[in-house]
């Protein structure tokens, strides 16, 4: 039984609402067992997760999207979305559309990589910090480097060197960890790429980025972005600057992911 609000916020209507939706959500998510389904709820509540979702309640501009935006919705409602086939690769798509997204050989995983780490970099630059896309002086043993760099000190004297990656809510190696809860798989993927750059700690500040394909990020991610745009406030004196660079980081990346190649 959900408690009404009390003291203070019992004038605000968003509190009595939240009542109401905590309920409902609570409601919807145990008629689902299956792990998939409940990642996906999960997920689908996460905050932020549904930033850039009200356009779709124009009905002219629902008729006019593209059919890769309409996956990204078919994604978040758990609908099927093509026939069970085979990939160019021999492997079986699924009605859910799942296969593309955790493809190591979709091309579209490049592309869209290096779009994300373009929006950090001009995020940066709009905050008055000077920035470099993948510093060469920064690689690794393996020829690795992060992507991307401060060129003036971000904490304790130090620059901030940044690394953007992609993970896929719903794959089948992260399914487990998204039911558990919302972000589960961006916060093991960031912990992972922390432990990858372990090695620049002493001289730099390293930000992990990570966000799923349903759009929840890690608590680094959502921190690095939320500083950035407290800097550019700085600069414009416009106190939604952090909003406006959280909600630019595309919630739609899932649906930008070129399923045609993979299968037609």
């Amino acid at each position: 039984m959900q408690q009404p609000p009390v003291d203070l916020v019992t004038h605000k209507q968003r509190t009595w609402d939240k009542v109401i939706v905590d309920a409902e959500f609570s409601d919807l998510l145990s008629r689902y067992s299956e792990p998939y389904h409940r990642a996906r709820l999960l997920a689908a509540a996460a905050p932020h997760s549904g930033t850039g979702c009200t356009h779709f309640l124009s009905l002219h501009v629902v008729f006019s999207l593209k059919t890769t935006t309409f996956v990204t919705v078919d994604l978040r409602l758990g609908c099927a979305i093509c026939e069970a086939h085979s990939c160019l690769y021999g492997a079986i798509v699924d009605p859910l559309g799942q296969h593309a997204l955790s493809h190591k050989k979709n091309s579209g995983r490049i592309q869209h990589h290096a779009w994300l780490n373009d929006l950090i970099h001009r995020a940066l630059i709009g905050a008055d910090v000077p920035a470099v896309k993948e510093p060469q002086h920064l690689s690794r043993d393996d020829g690795e480097r992060p992507d991307g760099l401060t060129l003036v000190p971000w904490q304790s004297g130090r620059s901030a060197a940044w690394d953007v990656m992609v993970v896929h809510t719903l794959a089948a190696s992260y399914v487990s960890q998204s039911v558990a809860h919302a972000a589960n798989a961006a916060t093991a993927a960031s912990e992972r790429k922390s432990a990858k750059y372990s090695s620049l700690s002493s001289s730099h500040i390293f930000c992990p980025v990570a966000i799923e394909t349903l759009r929840p990020l890690a608590d680094e991610a959502q921190h690095f972005l939320v500083e950035i745009g407290r800097r550019a406030t700085l600069c414009t004196a416009d106190p939604r600057e952090a909003a406006f660079c959280i909600n630019e980081f595309p919630w739609q990346f899932s649906a930008s992911t070129p399923y045609a190649w993979l299968t037609r």
